[in-house]
């Protein structure tokens, strides 16, 4: 018999911080969704808190912990003593919080426990094998991941847990507006994602040498935490020696990236690896033109170059002759983007997301507000 919905049942995630990653902005946006299916749904923060905690739902209950290293036995304690007291169904773990979470579940045996796998550098798989997780595998219920490949590779590690891996698309909301986009003066490029070697910036500094005599005044704004500290200096350090101080600016963390995705003529993720990036779906909900790199999903998520462009990585002549497409054909690649936002709303927004965690998660609850038939 199927579970009505004012049973409330209840999911609560675990994440190291609300810092602005793709990680964590997943954990805000599936607190957010599950609150609005009559879910009591929390999410515990263990390290710190951060720019995101402004999107979280106050239908979520929320708790920041300040967890200063993986033998903070006081927190851990206080930890467990929430979670004993709201006894939640199912406790989602996202990335490395899996491993107290594993440790929390041995006090809480009824309690389902599913680890989310937002692994980034799904194309070398192989170069790291995360053999930690032959410890904690065991007490793990179920598996999401991000993309195919970690998928698939989880399944063939562990073939007795074939059933309970799923990947299942990340999701990100949609602006008020689509803002009208015209080429009126400078062309403006946004490029959002923290400040990590994965994410080589670098190569999209390389595709703008020449730009300007190609296309005339342009500005490119990169949006992102500075996680590798190191790498950032040497993003700095090349703009400094291509001369680009006039056309870069380096924004750094920021809480609302709606409004550069509204003043943005294109968007631009220049990876060498991904999972699932969140970023690619933000410029998606957003209908702006698209280029990225085609590692991890990008490719799936832009239709295999239906909804973008898809260009190698590391290359930053396909990266610049791309930009220069897009640029003398822009009402076309407008058009492009409007069918962008319409595929990720289809494929990747919420109700997608819950026709699939939900039978995962709560086999037995019937949501109220959602079509599960929907895609």
């Amino acid at each position: 018999m199927k579970r009505e919905s004012h049973n409330s049942p209840k999911i609560y995630q675990m994440v190291d911080s609300l810092s602005l990653g793709g990680t964590e902005r997943m954990s805000v946006n599936i607190a957010n969704c599950l609150s609005e299916q009559g879910i009591e749904s929390g999410l515990i923060v263990t390290r710190e808190s951060g720019g995101l905690e402004r999107y979280l739902s106050p239908l979520v209950d929320k708790s920041i912990f300040n967890k200063k290293g993986k033998l903070d036995v006081l927190s851990f304690f206080q930890i467990l003593k929430l979670l004993r007291s709201k006894a939640p169904d199912v406790l989602h773990a996202h990335q490395t919080s899996i491993f107290w979470a594993v440790l929390l579940k041995k006090f809480m045996p009824n309690t389902k426990l599913i680890w989310h796998d937002h692994f980034g550098m799904s194309e070398e798989l192989d170069k790291y094998p995360r053999k930690e997780m032959d410890l904690v595998m065991p007490f793990i219920d179920s598996i999401v991941t991000v993309n195919k490949k970690i998928e698939k590779y989880w399944k063939k590690r562990y073939p007795n847990k074939k059933k309970d891996i799923v990947y299942i698309e990340n999701f990100s909301g949609k602006l008020n507006s689509v803002p009208h986009r015209k080429i009126d003066g400078v062309f403006k490029i946004i490029h959002i994602a923290n400040f990590r070697r994965q994410k080589d910036q670098i190569t999209l500094l390389n595709a703008l040498v020449g730009l300007k005599e190609i296309i005339g005044e342009y500005k490119v704004y990169f949006l992102g935490e500075y996680v590798e500290l190191d790498w950032f200096k040497s993003v700095e350090d090349e703009i400094a020696r291509l001369g680009l101080q006039n056309n870069v600016e380096i924004v750094g963390p920021v809480e609302n990236i709606a409004p550069y995705i509204e003043l943005a003529h294109i968007g631009v993720l220049s990876s060498i690896s991904e999972g699932l990036p969140v970023t690619l779906l933000e410029y998606g909900m957003g209908a702006l033109p698209t280029i990225a790199t085609d590692v991890g999903q990008c490719g799936d998520v832009l239709g295999d170059g239906k909804f973008g462009e898809l260009v190698s990585p590391e290359s930053p002549k396909e990266l610049q002759d791309s930009i220069v497409k897009i640029f003398n054909n822009y009402p076309e690649a407008i058009e492009v983007g409007v069918k962008f936002q319409l595929h990720t709303e289809h494929n990747y927004g919420s109700v997608n997301f819950l026709k699939k965690y939900l039978p995962l998660s709560l086999p037995d609850f019937q949501p109220s507000k959602i079509s599960l038939s929907k895609a």
